[in-house]
């Protein structure tokens, strides 16, 4: 009945929801369900979520359940969508009207387990001004092949549908209780794709509305990175798909580590803790990948790869000062 189901986990985001929502439903592509997962909210998000249930009970599913992440909340709906595609959409962002109807008929066409379009990364200035900014870390386009998906992906689920059938019977999850969800899944879902299309139009409005203040338990959670990392290693290696794409995933993970993550880590305004997962960083470059400079990817030219190749156990800390003091 559905050609996709749309996943939608909501907490606490009453300011955006409605215009979220509505940016769903108003699709040009209507064989299309919404699964909201109510999450524990605490404002008017549930009153929101109702009163969109009831003018659309048909195409709306909604779950309730006690705050446990975006992770488990998504987690919880995959199993019930009834949709021949899946979509994610952060409640706090919106999207373009023909994004599912485009993505599902290049699905179609193609007959692609997965495909992904651009998007538009906004920043909310303080006078409630939107500001597009670049998204440094990835590029989104057509991939060569399959190595490429591991070559600076973008690593959010939300400009992307998957074929439903792969998705459940591969059994890929999102980790729960940890920050970084995305970054497992989106890599560990690359296992299970083998036909892949891509559409260059910008679709998603992804909004950035963090703050620069970052609190002691916020900034522990930063230390997620180590243990997602670890977790897609091991299910590589229990796929038997750890050797096949070795180069590609050592790249991946020291670039995430070097560079996404570090930035984050110079966000943390407690030194020690700072410095603490600078070596932890390192450690696990040590343990997973000693010989990453040797890598074929990190030998190639540009200034990151010139970044990496540079990093060390003594300076990878000043290294983090620097992007501290930037901040």
């Amino acid at each position: 009945m559905f050609k996709v189901s749309v996943i939608i986990p909501v907490y606490n985001t009453e300011e955006y929801l409605e215009a979220c929502l509505e940016s769903v439903i108003n699709q040009s592509l209507k064989e299309l369900e919404i699964v909201l997962i109510d999450d524990g909210s605490t404002d008017t998000s549930p009153k929101i979520i109702h009163d969109f249930k009831m003018k659309y009970p048909e195409r709306i599913q909604v779950i309730t359940k006690e705050n446990g992440g975006q992770g488990a909340a998504r987690n919880m709906a995959i199993p019930v969508c009834r949709g021949e595609y899946i979509g994610f959409v952060d409640s706090d962002d919106y999207i373009e009207p023909e994004m599912y109807e485009k993505m599902y008929c290049k699905a179609k066409e193609t007959d692609a387990d997965y495909v992904e379009c651009d998007y538009k990364n906004v920043k909310i200035n303080d006078k409630g001004e939107q500001q597009q900014i670049a998204d440094y870390g990835s590029r989104v386009r057509a991939y060569t092949g399959k190595q490429d998906m591991f070559i600076d992906p973008m690593l959010a689920p939300w400009n992307k549908i998957y074929r439903a059938e792969l998705l459940k019977k591969s059994g890929i999850l999102f980790p729960e209780g940890v920050i970084y969800e995305d970054t497992a899944f989106c890599l560990k879902a690359i296992s299970m794709i083998q036909r892949f299309a891509f559409v260059p139009e910008k679709y998603v409005m992804h909004f950035y509305r963090g703050g620069s203040t970052m609190n002691v338990n916020k900034a522990r959670r930063v230390g997620d990175i180590f243990a997602v990392l670890q977790n897609v290693i091991s299910f590589y290696r229990e796929v038997g798909l750890y050797d096949t794409y070795r180069e590609e995933l050592e790249y991946c993970i020291v670039k995430i580590l070097l560079c996404s993550s570090m930035l984050r880590i110079a966000e943390v305004s407690n030194r020690k803790m700072r410095k603490q997962f600078c070596n932890d960083t390192w450690n696990m470059i040590k343990e997973y990948f000693p010989e990453y400079k040797h890598n074929k990817y990190i030998k190639c030219t540009g200034v990151k790869n010139l970044y990496m190749r540079c990093m060390t156990g003594w300076n990878i800390f000043i290294f983090c000062q620097i992007f501290a003091y930037k901040r």
